[in-house]
């Protein structure tokens, strides 16, 4: 389906928020995005028709851009595309996946260690979740509440004791205070660990929604 015909689904936008980006445009199809240091130019999109490849390529903001550019795509990967993206240099340097699940489905009760203590933050854009354990930080997550949905963000773990025990626990906290929000559905973008760009590994209640690729460009 032509890019330009479709418009992008909701938790797009909040995929950039939940990464500190701002948004400047989204519209045509397209959501664009800067990050917070302006180091980077994104635009995320589905996968353009060939015919289509130098109007996005050309588009103003990522042309103009002084630092890396970035495209993501949503949906199967094409191949006519991604050739031709590789042949004007640009290189396949992420393919993640959207994860669905509906809030009750999934674990909402995780237990931690006993020197483990979890905090919780609202922040502008998504409320924040960390854990510490012996008083230091060990991971973090987030959450955006949107209309109908929420939006977790992978939690990042930098312990390297009990990593999916605290992985867990961070997940079901955000999902839980998900469905105190009222959000029946949760949605959450990860790398995906399958040669098919899918995710095997995830938590039950969990199943595959979109592939998103990203090709970058210095």
């Amino acid at each position: 389906m032509p890019f330009e015909s479709s418009n992008l689904p909701p938790w797009v936008h909040s995929f950039a928020l939940i990464r500190d980006r701002t948004v400047v445009r989204d519209e045509d199809g397209r959501l664009h995005s800067i990050a917070e240091d302006g180091s980077d130019y994104e635009i995320i999109s589905t996968w353009p028709l060939p015919e289509e490849l130098p109007t996005l390529l050309g588009d103003p903001g990522l042309s103009g851009h002084q630092g890396q550019t970035r495209l993501t795509f949503l949906g199967s990967p094409d191949g006519v595309a991604s050739r031709e993206l590789a042949a004007r240099g640009w290189s396949l340097s992420d393919r993640r996946v959207l994860l669905v699940a509906l809030a009750n489905d999934v674990e909402q009760v995780a237990a931690l260690p006993e020197t483990a203590s979890l905090f919780e933050a609202p922040m502008n854009d998504y409320d924040v979740v960390e854990i510490a354990d012996f008083d230091a930080p060990v991971g973090r997550g987030r959450v955006r509440f949107a209309d109908g949905f929420a939006l977790l963000c992978d939690p990042s773990i930098t312990a390297t004791s009990n990593v999916e025990q605290f992985r867990a626990a961070i997940l079901a906290n955000l999902a839980a205070t998900a469905a105190r929000q009222g959000l029946p559905v949760l949605f959450m973008v990860t790398a995906a660990d399958t040669a098919a760009g899918t995710r095997a590994e995830r938590g039950a209640g969990w199943s595959n929604a979109t592939q998103l690729t990203t090709f970058t460009r210095s």
